[in-house]
């Protein structure tokens, strides 16, 4: 029986490269649907099973830092390749840890993608040489890779917010919290990254890679 895999990315060329490298990796009778948004993701994944989702994080109608749980809650068994432009530094390892069997960088050569999506597919977990020595070093010497790192996934939510422009009552609205609550958060963001201001948080996500082009809900 072909295996059945989502490919889900807001880029027609992107979803037409990544079909490509499916079937050259997986046979060409494996049946390919698509998807360009997080909530047809959800909707697709929820109305049929997949074998392997192939998956951006920047796409409209997305939480990016939600979609993973928010999928394996409707699908747990569902093995999910991150494929993406993100820093691995910064995100690579937030989304290993919420369920991800895999994070590849859409700079990386072709056939890392290909081992990735072979690995995966297997059930296996994917990590490249790159973000083994990442995970090594951090790891070994007990540090963090960035900054960044020392955010709980609340906090690295609102830092992504705040990146974005939001205000305390946007990001209490995006995040369903209290006002209060949201500029608790800020507080602490400021305190563990140890900056004063949103110019200075800027200046350190610019630094890292991270663009502010988070998508909420």
């Amino acid at each position: 029986m072909p295996l059945s895999i989502l490919i889900a990315d807001d880029h027609q060329l992107v979803r037409k490269g990544l079909q490509m490298v499916v079937k050259e990796v997986l046979g060409f009778s494996t049946i390919v649907e698509f998807a360009e948004t997080g909530r047809e993701v959800i909707g697709k994944i929820t109305a049929q099973e997949f074998d392997l989702l192939i998956t951006d994080l920047n796409m409209p109608e997305t939480n990016e830092l939600a979609l993973i749980p928010d999928i394996l809650r409707i699908r747990p068994k569902l093995k999910i390749l991150v494929v993406t432009m993100k820093p691995d530094k910064v995100f690579a390892a937030r989304f290993l840890r919420e369920g991800a069997f895999g994070y590849v960088n859409k700079t990386e050569p072709d056939e890392v993608l290909a081992e990735a999506i072979h690995v995966v597919s297997q059930g296996r977990r994917y990590i490249s040489r790159s973000q083994n020595e990442i995970f090594s070093n951090a790891l070994i010497g007990n540090v963090t890779n960035t900054p960044f790192d020392k955010l709980s996934k609340r906090e690295f939510e609102v830092a992504l917010l705040l990146l974005k422009g939001y205000g305390a009552l946007e990001v209490a609205n995006t995040l369903s919290i209290s006002a209060s609550t949201a500029s608790s958060f800020r507080c602490r963001v400021f305190d563990k990254l140890e900056i004063k201001n949103l110019l200075e948080l800027n200046h350190l996500a610019q630094t890292y890679q991270i663009d502010a082009d988070f998508e909420g809900e």
